[in-house]
């Protein structure tokens, strides 16, 4: 069964996150099935425009942990899109509800995002034992003043949608129940553009703040983290502590 759903509009592909019972959090396997849609997408000429959503009151929780945290992510990184540097079509994430840890880094990936205003953002990864790797902890400090970013980033704090228009985060702040219409409006607004002209725009615009030799260092000092936090004994304790619903007991091991 699929975890993900799409639909072709015209020139708009929207993408929805369909797990609302478990918040939209991703197995490796529903990056996977995200990784094909975007390859559908950036093959595609007669799609310009990309929305991507969740269904009921997430946007989307992050990285499944009853999922295995090392099975294989697609090539082009988490949700399929991290790792994405030939992307220059632009995707519109309307967050209509938490967008947490990896979740958040999702929306971080777009180029707009469209935040439901009861949308709370947030990167809690260090909360049971991890970190923000998939793009949250190089791409908050270069989206938001640095000691603001870290703040967020160093006690997992959750931020709300009017939080995030005050630092810049989110594009726009939709009403209640209204982020999918509203990114829709971005996209028939961007569909007014000579397609060319866009995707010119997106690429040199991502080149200017996400060189090509800088993403891959950031990746690969990333990897070295990732595969250092496996094999802590705290992480497996974070892991235990989130499904039993109790305080973690950190060691430093």
């Amino acid at each position: 069964m699929s975890m993900i759903d799409s639909d072709r509009d015209g020139h708009i592909l929207t993408i929805t996150l369909n797990q609302p019972e478990k918040l939209n959090a991703l197995t490796a396997k529903a990056c996977h099935e995200l990784a094909a849609l975007w390859d559908l997408y950036e093959a595609d000429n007669s799609l310009r425009v990309a929305i991507v959503t969740g269904a009921g009151r997430a946007f989307c929780s992050g990285h499944d942990l009853a999922d295995d945290m090392e099975a294989g992510m697609p090539e082009t990184g988490w949700a399929g899109l991290s790792r994405r540097n030939t992307m220059d079509k632009p995707i519109i994430a309307a967050a209509n509800g938490l967008a947490l840890g990896g979740g958040f880094e999702l929306a971080l990936a777009c180029d707009l995002i469209i935040a439901d205003e009861k949308a709370k953002f947030g990167l809690p990864e260090p909360l049971v034992g991890f970190a923000a790797l998939g793009g949250g902890a190089n791409l908050l400090p270069v989206s938001m003043p640095w000691h603001v970013a870290m703040r967020y980033l160093l006690t997992g704090e959750m931020m709300d949608a009017q939080t995030a228009r005050h630092w810049g985060l989110v594009s726009d702040v939709a009403p209640a129940g209204t982020s999918l219409d509203v990114a829709r409006k971005y996209a028939e607004a961007i569909l007014r553009a000579a397609p060319a002209a866009i995707r010119a725009t997106k690429a040199v615009a991502r080149a200017a703040v996400e060189p090509a030799a800088r993403k891959q260092e950031l990746y690969e000092l990333s990897m070295t983290w990732f595969k250092h936090i496996l094999e802590l004994e705290d992480t497996r304790e974070g892991e235990s502590a989130f499904r039993e619903k109790r305080t973690t007991r950190w060691t430093g091991r």
